[in-house]
């Protein structure tokens, strides 16, 4: 299948630090489409403005642009600019400030990435910047943060630990390198594989939750599906599901690095029974020694191709000892059909933790197809308003990074259902009756036609719950207004 990742834009972002590794940093706003809420340093894309004065301030650099583009975006992020050894509330002309920038105190710490099934996509080099004092930072217009402070990275990891901060993988290796001090911490950032500028899949969003995004035959825009590590003494491994031996051996890699320091794997979790999210499970069951578990229904749809060794219903609660803070580990299951009879959601229940991994009920890339029979549009909407009846929670989609704002998330899926349904409606009386198919160019008229094959399953789940509502009536494949 060709790429369909979005293009990478070249970036920068600056680690301003004392001796000490007390750091600047800021919660990103939520509102923010790339890594909304989530802690961050200063820093944004490189644009042609910064090549250009780059390239008369400092021609022989040759990460120039990527310093300036830093200085700019720390500048209009936070108000400070970098002074000899100190921080300083940026007064004046920008090529002014610009050219008192010392580019060789800019140390390198990393060249981060993004993963390829993220909707935003970067290349960003991060650059260490020692300071001896520094003045307030202050949040600019528009505001980038929600909170912008020095604070010594060892508090900040403290934190993290509780569950008090979202971490992105570049800032989580940073801060815990910046632990050992701003002289030491850039050695110790750049033996990082992903620090390197070398492909990462992994994404430790919260303590002891890993994502590993491996390649699947999913359906497009997305390309992977995300295997999900969960727990710290006893982990559970949802939804291992490619079917590349290349792609099973990274996952096995990060699986025994958690097992050579004396974790255990439980048990491997099945969310459901589709092809894109089972692939590697009993591959991976029989390589760590651990059971394929899941809801009865999904067991009785993939066997015998795939054992399922034990059940799990509504209720259960895995026990995985304790996190890292000591407090009890437990994850608890949700039947959710709708998408599919035997959908499970997983809920992490350690206190404050307000997290799910809820499969393929939500995405964070493309959408949830629903397809009869086995997908039911009905039971669907009451699983989606279900989980946005609970607590505020982080969704682990089987498809792209973690969606921070949950039950807004959800909720716009349901919007965005009923919407559709709307719209079915409206297909009916103009046609006045018809196929799934004949009321595409009205129910989905916003819909590629190379789509329309996927959109008349969807189609027909709308037009089976207005059949189940009382609204519409059936005859065969032909639909009408009751």
């Amino acid at each position: 299948m060709p790429k369909s990742s979005p293009p990478v834009s070249e970036a920068a972002s600056f680690l301003v630090t004392t001796a000490d590794g007390t750091v600047l940093v800021g919660q990103r706003a939520k509102a923010l489409p790339f890594l909304g809420s989530y802690l961050s340093f200063p820093g944004g894309r490189v644009e042609d403005e910064d090549r250009a004065l780059a390239a008369k301030l400092i021609p022989d650099d040759p990460l120039g642009a990527q310093k300036i583009a830093g200085l700019r975006e720390l500048i209009e992020e936070t108000g400070l600019a970098l002074e000899g050894s100190r921080a300083v509330r940026a007064e004046g002309d920008f090529e002014a400030i610009a050219a008192k920038l010392d580019a060789s105190r800019l140390i390198p710490a990393g060249r981060w990435i993004t993963p390829d099934y993220s909707p935003v996509r970067y290349d960003t080099y991060f650059f260490l910047y020692v300071v001896d004092d520094y003045d307030a930072p202050t949040i600019g217009e528009p505001p980038e943060f929600d909170w912008l402070r020095f604070a010594p990275a060892e508090q900040l990891i403290h934190e993290w630990h509780a569950l008090q901060h979202l971490l992105s993988p570049p800032a989580l290796v940073a801060l815990e390198c910046l632990q050992y001090g701003a002289a030491e911490a850039p050695r110790r950032i750049v033996a990082h594989p992903g620090a390197r500028g070398e492909p990462q899949n992994e994404f430790e969003a919260l303590p002891d939750v890993r994502i590993y995004a491996l390649r699947t035959p999913t359906l497009p825009p997305a390309e992977a599906t995300n295997a999900v590590a969960i727990g710290r003494d006893e982990i559970l491994v949802v939804d291992p599901a490619t079917y590349e031996e290349d792609e099973r051996d990274k996952l096995l890699v990060h699986l025994e690095a958690l097992t050579n320091r004396g974790a255990k794997i439980q048990a491997i979790v099945l969310t459901h029974h589709h092809v894109d999210h089972v692939g590697a499970a009993r591959w991976l069951a029989d390589r760590v020694g651990a059971p394929v578990v899941a809801h009865p229904i999904t067991k009785a749809l993939v066997e015998p191709k795939l054992r399922v060794d034990a059940t799990i219903e509504e209720g259960h609660v895995f026990d995985l000892g304790v996190d890292r803070r000591g407090e009890p580990f437990r994850v608890e299951v949700l039947h959710t059909p709708g998408h599919a009879p035997g959908h499970i959601v997983l809920v992490d229940r350690r206190p404050g933790a307000h997290l799910m991994i809820v499969g393929d009920m939500v995405a964070a890339i493309g959408t949830i197809i629903v397809d009869p029979p086995e997908g039911n549009m009905a039971e669907y909407l009451r699983q989606l308003e279900r989980l946005a009846a609970m607590p505020e929670s982080i969704l682990i989609p089987a498809h792209g990074p973690p969606i921070v704002e949950g039950r807004r998330h959800l909720k716009r899926y349901v919007a965005h259902r009923l919407m559709r349904e709307d719209k079915v409606v409206a297909a009916l009386t103009r046609h006045g009756a018809g196929t799934p198919t004949e009321l595409l160019d009205v129910a989905y008229d916003d819909t590629p036609k190379f789509l329309y094959p996927l959109a008349a399953r969807s189609c027909l789940a709308h037009l089976e719950k207005l059949v189940e509502d009382g609204r519409v009536a059936r005859d065969g494949d032909v639909f009408r207004l009751a």
